[in-house]
């Protein structure tokens, strides 16, 4: 019995297939890039991304290993918000528009002519903002309306791998249908009275399902082309962000994920559906987990990860291992440089697609390894940032688990908790949401229970105490920081 966890992100995808005793026995990626077909358009090439997706799942399938234990059951994490058109014969008739996508401002604005953010947030969990696929979808149907016409059904990445393996009942993850601004968070339903007040059809979208819950079964000629065995369960699959924090042991009430990859997200559990005007105030969401009953809210930066790549290719020239060797060699000394580190529009508290990243204090002695060391001290700060907010909105933070690309760096994990004073535990697997599926699957085809699979698979490799000598030396710079974007913000 092997198991594959899934995690279709922004920049690649990967699948890890794990054996009963959750160790990896296979592990395959494949980048892929967004597009930006207009100043503030940001879109997948959606039929080449697919084609890679499902080079990923045929290739380590073709792995010897996964020969000898064939997958018997798949689930699948995903970016959130980005959504497709397809039409009445499952053809894919647009481009998927992604998250950070900026168009449709202006159908913001007419959505919140009719509801205020406050109505909106309470019933969805959902601050309004331009991320937001309600307007987006809007943005579709006054500006393509030859597009929107042939849409028989509007698929999010989840959805839309269940359809390419050949499952003709898609369904929608409760988690990811948080993220639309039309889904009931308490009653766990699309909201018809939002989507009928803007003319759109419910049956445009799937039924909303819990996580962890087995669907059907790849199709046998997909199947056969894709090199999995016959019979293999197909389980719904969650939210990257509260799936990667499922998948570290995020699952009571002040326990964090902390997931360092190309978007930071701190993921925090709850017990109960609070919505509050602080939270609303700083953009923070409440949304359903990946477990039942439970809740999370969302902080994050979304230019996290893909400033490091961008640093690695303008002063690298993309070489990895110079990269790490910079970062190996980072020491608590607070650089001259401020760096703001929203260079594809903020996160969470302030949600604008107009800022820009910048980086402060250059003269003709910076040397780019102080630029690598102040983007990542920013980084640190945004994170804090927004965990401090997080405290202040009623939502307490006891303890962080770190995972994902970034977590490799004991400086940012290090500096993190020392600011915070709070303890963060690095986790003994970096691709946390594939672990995450890997678990949906195995409950949802019944190989394993929920409290079985977190007492088997969830390990920590490293913690982090806080130090007090860190946290006198960066406070000042940190509270520098925070003020940065009310004065940077003025110039767009």
């Amino acid at each position: 019995m092997s198991l594959m966890g899934i995690d279709i992100g922004t920049t690649g995808t990967k699948a890890i297939v794990f054996n009963e005793d959750g160790e990896i026995i296979a592990s395959r990626y494949q980048e892929y890039n967004l597009i930006f077909p207009k100043p503030g358009w940001v879109e997948f090439d959606t039929k080449s991304q697919w084609e890679k997706i499902l080079n990923v799942l045929e290739s380590v399938n073709n792995d010897e290993n996964v020969k000898k234990d064939p997958v018997t059951a798949l689930s699948v994490s995903t970016f959130g918000e980005g959504f497709t058109p397809v039409d009445k014969k499952g053809q894919i008739i647009y481009n998927t528009i992604y998250s950070t996508d900026a168009r449709s401002t202006k159908e913001l604005e007419y959505i919140l002519s009719y509801y205020s953010p406050k109505q909106l947030f309470e019933l969805t969990g959902y601050p309004p903002g331009f991320i937001c696929p309600l307007n987006k979808i809007l943005w579709l149907k006054k500006n393509k309306p030859e597009i929107y016409n042939k849409t028989e059904r509007f698929l999010f990445t989840d959805e839309l791998l269940y359809h390419m393996l050949g499952i003709k009942d898609t369904y929608i993850n409760y988690a990811l249908a948080s993220r639309t601004l039309f889904f009931d968070i308490r009653k766990k339903v699309w909201v018809e009275e939002i989507l009928s007040h803007f003319d759109i059809d419910v049956n445009l979208f799937s039924k909303p399902i819990e996580s962890g819950i087995e669907i059907g079964k790849v199709d046998n000629k997909v199947a056969k082309k894709l090199g999995f065995v016959k019979d293999v369960s197909v389980v719904s699959g969650c939210h990257d962000q509260p799936c990667a924090a499922f998948g570290v042991g995020a699952v009571s009430g002040g326990i964090a994920a902390d997931g360092m990859g190309t978007v930071e997200c701190v993921t925090l559990c709850s017990e109960e559906a609070l919505t509050t005007e602080e939270m609303l105030k700083n953009n923070f969401c409440l949304q359903v987990h990946a477990l039942k009953d439970k809740y999370v809210t969302l902080a994050y930066n979304l230019s996290a990860g893909s400033v490091v790549k961008w640093y690695k290719d303008i002063f690298l020239n993309g070489d990895s291992d110079k990269i790490r060797e910079i970062s190996k060699s980072l020491s608590f000394i607070p650089t001259r440089l401020f760096s703001l580190p929203y260079f594809s529009a903020t996160g969470t508290p302030y949600l604008d697609p107009i800022s820009k990243g910048s980086i402060i204090g250059l003269d003709l002695g910076t040397k780019k390894e102080e630029i690598f060391k102040a983007i990542v001290e920013s980084l640190v700060f945004e994170i804090c940032f927004n965990v401090e907010l997080l405290q202040k909105s009623g939502l307490f933070v006891k303890q962080l688990r770190a995972s994902g690309g970034g977590s490799k760096s004991d400086f940012e994990l290090l500096l993190k908790a020392s600011l915070l004073n709070t303890p963060i535990l690095r986790m003994d697997i970096a691709e946390a949401g594939c672990l995450g599926t890997m678990i949906l699957a195995g409950v949802g085809t019944k190989k394993f229970t929920l409290k079985e699979a977190i007492e088997r698979f969830i390990k920590i490799k490293d913690v982090f105490e806080p130090n007090k000598e860190i946290k006198e030396k960066y406070l000042g710079k940190f509270e520098k920081y925070k003020k940065i974007y009310s004065l940077v913000s003025q110039l767009y």
